[in-house]
């Protein structure tokens, strides 16, 4: 599929781009994903946990984790 960006408004206006912008990408610590990983959760709560974890500084994330892993056992 060739667009032509001055025909049809440039790629801004294709809504799989829109999406993709409108998107925040939160990228985890590697040693918090390998906490996560190594705790015991479903996939819909690990899920959940990452969505807490994507508003917090790194420090809260260790926390956290800290704090649910010693609740998970």
């Amino acid at each position: 599929m060739l667009i032509n960006n001055d025909e049809n408004g440039g790629f801004e206006k294709i809504d799989a781009v829109k999406r993709y912008f409108y998107r925040i990408f939160t990228v985890l610590p590697k040693d918090i994903r390998e906490q996560l990983m190594n705790l015991n959760l479903s996939k819909e709560e690990l899920k959940e946990v990452k969505k807490e974890l994507a508003f917090l500084s790194e420090e809260k994330q260790k926390e956290f984790l800290k704090e649910l892993a010693k609740n998970n056992k």
